[in-house]
């Protein structure tokens, strides 16, 4: 139990680096089991379902949210 203990501590004190090193490995397993065009394609669903959600736990509108990513900062 002593191994599994230090892997845990691990991704505890590193969330990023597991978060992007199981991004990353998924990628590569898509990319080459289902081709890029493919993948592409389930990427932009995952955007637009991440910006539906975001927009519900927001309670703000999806075109006020879309036109927010695009805004420039004005100060």
């Amino acid at each position: 139990m002593d191994f599994f203990d230090q892997i845990a501590s691990w991704i505890k004190e590193n969330p990023g680096k597991t978060v992007g090193a199981a991004i990353g490995f998924i990628l590569g397993i898509l990319l080459f089991t289902i081709g890029w065009w493919k993948t592409l394609i389930i990427l932009i669903l995952v955007l637009v379902g991440f910006i539906i959600g975001k927009s519900r736990d927001e309670n703000i509108s999806v075109i006020d949210l879309i036109s927010s990513f695009f805004r420039r900062n004005r100060d």
